[in-house]
């Protein structure tokens, strides 16, 4: 089994079903929807021509799984380009079920829930359960009680687990009955379902992660020294499709003064802009006009970035912390001033960092157990350990009472949020930044911030230069710290400093699933997808066509007819993640590969798996992408090709 696909995932995705492609015994292969049944018995899928009863298989006839293409209806109908997709399912003797998968992620989730299922269905009803086992299931459901009960020490329950042939780690999901076990439970799986079948219910409705949509970036905004990763340093009104990144499937973006990243579904980073002080992480100082990969961290599957004006982090599915760029003040937790790669903090190692956000020269970071690391410049006591004294090592802030999930740092100013849904902040207060109230002086260590104004918890939050921006769980903004370049969102009239949390007018009754601050700029995404941008209108970084400063939270009508993700800003440019489609043809007048314009004799042609466009000569290559649909080959441009046909 893949190491990124977990037991319970597999069994988890099998049960929601898979459209995969079958191929056909004679004829072409076509795509059927498979699943399994919850009960785990019978794998089902939907044919045009049959019910969903004889369109079936019980798992218990099921005597083989072959990966590969080695029957004969494989051998008749060869795709050698799927071969390490592709699996058969043996049945009742000598029939097969030939199935091709649309990535390896999914063919591993199939091979391993498979293998999981067909053991458990034949000795269903066969009492296997050993000594070990009746340990293990009898700590389950003693965990189950003591949560229904009150609060669980997690270190304390994980060193009870009895000794099983498989490693365990244990998660009790605070605030419900759930367990989710997240490392493999091997032979331990099959009698625990057949002797406990309501655990496997249990261990079933536990969240699990999905695969994130794939998505494009768009930059706007002040484009010099190449920020906005389009080639050149020309600024940019509206929102415009970074070409680079098509069919990288971005998820994550952190903008700085002069610089941007992107993070990807693979967990691959890319920065382009200003490359002063390394904060590229590209080797060397030299400025990137478009966006380009991170050698230094080639291998890692990297879950998290964050940057600020001279320096950027990046935190691994390992727990390990890597920065580079200036250390000023010690913000990098490194020895020395400046890295120009990517280079890891071993003063945290051990500790399993999950979070991480940079301020104007300090950097704070959030470990699993919920505590909270800081390091670099605290002139104003943004690093919350009760004193002015910058910190060269990240230091442990000592004063929070609950444990952290998420952090935001502004350029003296730090917010945490904890898992109960409090949030807490430090650091500069004299525009209000923190939320607490009068008076505006620094806080040293972190104070709670409280309002009878917010009535909801806290999904979200973000600190942008000396302001913070709160989005609730009801989908509403409250805003405070500086709102002299309107970037609050509160209004013409309400521009002075805002010292508690207040709520952003919404005559409309609109919602919000995420936001963003910049320096003096502000933005959020609501439910149905539109950006909406406010604040100081330099650079024209909020995408509006009249570049004006804006005191509430306006349309950028020019992406109304896309759905947007995420939004992201910088002290001068903003970025968002939308979800991926085709680029209109009014938005690309030249080859986006060999930068020819188009002519009525050189005609536009979309990339099937990119959605760019390009001339004949650059997509004259053709491609089955099955995870798009298409089971026989469709045009795709000469990168995509090449990408494609290495996978």
């Amino acid at each position: 089994m893949s190491s990124e696909v977990s037991l319970i995932d597999a069994l988890r995705s099998m049960i929601g079903g898979n459209t995969l492609l079958k191929a056909g015994r004679a004829g072409k292969p076509h795509f059927r929807h498979f699943r399994l049944s919850p009960d785990l018995l019978r794998l089902q899928w939907e044919s045009p021509k049959k019910n969903l009863g004889e369109s079936s298989v019980l798992v218990a006839e099921i005597s083989e799984v072959l990966k590969g293409q080695q029957t004969r209806v494989f051998q008749s109908n060869r795709m050698p380009e799927f071969e390490e997709r592709s699996f058969s399912i043996v049945y009742q003797g000598n029939r097969t079920l030939d199935i091709i998968c649309k990535d390896r992620r999914e063919h591993d989730v199939w091979i391993s829930g498979l293998q999981v299922s067909i053991p458990l269905c034949v000795s269903r009803g066969v009492a296997r359960a050993t000594n070990n086992f009746c340990l293990f299931v009898g700590w389950i459901e003693q965990a189950l009680v003591n949560r229904a009960t009150g609060d669980i020490d997690l270190s304390q329950l994980r060193a009870t687990a009895p000794e099983t042939d498989q490693k365990l780690q244990v998660v009790i999901d605070k605030g419900s009955t759930r367990v989710l076990i997240r490392e493999g439970l091997g032979a331990s799986f099959s009698p625990l379902c057949s002797a406990r079948p309501h655990i496997l219910a249990v261990i079933l409705s536990a969240s699990i992660p999905t695969r994130v949509d794939a998505s494009d970036v768009y930059t706007w905004g002040e484009g010099t020294r190449g920020m906005l990763g389009h080639g050149e340093e020309d600024p940019e009104a509206s929102p415009r499709v970074v070409e680079a990144l098509l069919g990288h499937d971005i998820k994550m973006l952190c903008l700085g003064s002069g610089h941007t990243m992107a993070l990807a579904v693979s967990g691959e980073v890319y920065s382009w802009g200003l490359g002063l002080g390394g904060r590229l992480g590209q080797g060397r100082e030299r400025d990137r006009f478009t966006p380009l990969r991170l050698a230094g961290l080639r291998g890692f599957d990297i879950t998290h970035i964050a940057c600020n004006e001279n320096h950027s982090v990046a935190v691994a599915d390992n727990g390990e912390a890597y920065v580079w760029g200036r250390g000023i003040d010690g913000s990098l937790g490194v020895e020395g001033d400046k890295h120009v790669s990517p280079t890891q903090i071993h003063a945290l190692d051990g500790k399993r960092v999950v979070h991480a956000a940079c301020g104007a020269a300090f950097t704070l970071f959030v470990i699993e157990s919920g505590e909270v690391y800081a390091c670099g410049n605290n002139e104003h006591g943004q690093l919350g350990i009760g004193s002015n004294e910058a910190m060269s090592e990240p230091t442990l802030v000592t004063n929070l009472p609950e444990r952290i999930v998420r952090i935001a740092c502004g350029n003296s100013h730090a917010v945490a949020l904890s898992e109960t849904g409090r949030l807490y902040a430090w650091g500069a207060h004299s525009s209000g930044q923190l939320g607490v109230g009068e008076p505006l002086e620094d806080r040293l260590s972190p104070v709670r911030v409280e309002s009878n104004v917010v009535r909801d918890d806290v999904a979200d939050f973000a600190c942008g230069g000396n302001h913070t921006i709160i989005l609730s769980n009801s989908g509403l903004l409250y805003a405070f710290g500086s709102g002299a370049q309107g970037q609050l969102g509160l209004g013409p009239l309400a521009t002075k400093n805002q010292a508690t949390p207040a709520a952003l007018p919404n005559p409309e009754g609109r919602k919000y699933t995420a936001i963003s601050c910049g320096q003096d700029i502000s933005a959020a995404v609501s439910d149905r997808g539109k950006i909406y941008t406010w604040g100081s209108g330099a650079s024209n970084a909020l995408g509006l066509p009249d570049g004006r400063t804006k005191y509430a939270p306006t349309l950028i009508e020019s992406m109304a007819d896309k759905r947007c993700r995420t939004v992201a800003c910088g002290f001068f440019h903003m970025a968002a993640t939308i979800i991926h489609g085709w680029v209109p043809d009014d938005e690309a007048t030249q080859c986006m590969a060999c930068k020819l314009k188009f002519t009525t004799i050189r005609r536009r042609h979309h990339c099937r798996k990119c959605g760019g466009i390009f001339c004949g000569n650059c997509s004259a290559k053709k491609f089955p992408l099955l995870e798009a649909g298409f089971s026989e080959s469709v045009r795709v441009c000469d990168k995509c090709y090449v990408i494609l046909s290495r996978a």
